[in-house]
């Protein structure tokens, strides 16, 4: 059975992101001007591990400003301090009214923090709650859309903060996404069935990832294998593969290896380079291998985590094709009380 086909909307709903831009940068400026001590992205599931990477160039770059990544139910159950009317809270779910994310979103703004409300387009928990909404076509495509939002917040951020020089290359880069993108879901064709071959039918699939790809690793166990295919899956931080899950490898091991083009490129080619010595059921999504045309050189390697995320988004569909799986089956989510 062949995948189904990558979306002829796709690239519109990279742009339609895209797009925000301008008012993205104009809300930014208001912030800013009111005084920011305090970044915090919340979320949950996907769209909380699709965080990452803005997370990441936020952790690495913005100066003068602290920045936290928290899932949703542990904001408001954790209560951290620094919460203020001088914060920053992105929000960001799908459906825009996943309860947790909801409950994050109202207890920020009772603190009189500043909010954004990702989701798809659509009136919504967070599209009311917001001071401005994100949005995005409401179809398949939803990985990508997001990241871009998010992207351009950050960039926003520190163009505004006094880190444009880090912030240009990677703006100068974003246009190029909606066609690179859509190559990177092409070309990963030959890697997925690879993939395929090592998960069909295994007790359960490691799958590891250092720096912002351990979100992608945990989108892929959690939310792709785990959540909508039903296979045994487990994410490791490639950071840490060698602290303990390292002794689970045997030859016939189940490994799935994401890499990208980042500052933390080396971990995950340790865990590689240890993997092929011993398993023979490795399989490793690389965006080096990607051409991503219009990416320039010196953006290529911030990017290249938004590649990754989005060729890994279209491994699932090669999955469910090999195993013959619906991907909108759930056995107890939206279906039972939890």
């Amino acid at each position: 059975m062949q995948p189904i086909a990558i979306p002829n909307d796709f690239e519109d709903a990279v742009a339609h992101a895209l797009a925000a831009r301008d008012r993205t940068d104009e809300y930014i400026a208001s912030v800013l001007s009111e005084g920011l001590d305090k970044v915090v992205l919340v979320g949950c599931g996907g769209s909380h591990f699709g965080m990452y990477p803005s997370f990441d160039l936020l952790d690495r770059y913005l100066p003068g400003t602290s920045v936290t990544h928290i899932s949703s139910a542990e904001l408001t159950s954790r209560r951290p301090v620094g919460l203020t009317d001088r914060s920053l809270v992105v929000a960001a779910s799908h459906s825009g009214s996943t309860p947790e994310t909801v409950a994050a979103a109202e207890y920020a703004k009772s603190l009189g923090a500043r909010l954004i409300g990702i989701s798809r387009v659509g009136d919504n928990g967070l599209s009311r709650l917001g001071d401005i909404h994100l949005d995005y076509p409401d179809t398949i495509t939803i990985t990508e859309p997001k990241l871009v939002h998010n992207h351009q917040i950050a960039l926003s951020l520190l163009e505004q903060s006094g880190a444009g020089e880090v912030a240009s290359p990677i703006r100068a880069g974003m246009p190029a996404l909606p066609a690179a993108l859509r190559s990177a879901k092409e070309e990963v064709a030959e890697v997925a069935e690879a993939v395929c071959a090592i998960v069909d039918g295994a007790p359960l699939t490691l799958v590891t990832g250092a720096g912002p790809a351990f979100g992608m690793a945990k989108m892929t166990a959690w939310c792709y294998m785990m959540e909508m295919l039903w296979l045994k899956a487990a994410a490791i931080n490639g950071a840490d593969f060698f602290h303990g899950p390292l002794e689970m490898i045997l030859d016939d091991t189940p490994l799935l290896a994401l890499l990208a083009e980042d500052p933390t490129r080396a971990l995950g080619e340790r865990v590689v380079s240890f993997a092929s010595r011993y398993t023979s059921s490795l399989a490793v999504i690389d965006t080096a291998a990607l051409t991503l045309p219009g990416v320039p050189a010196d953006a290529r390697g911030e990017l290249s985590m938004l590649a990754l995320f989005s060729a890994t988004r279209r491994v699932l569909d090669h999955i469910a094709a090999r195993i013959g799986h619906d991907t909108s089956q759930r056995r107890y989510m939206y279906k039972v009380a939890y």
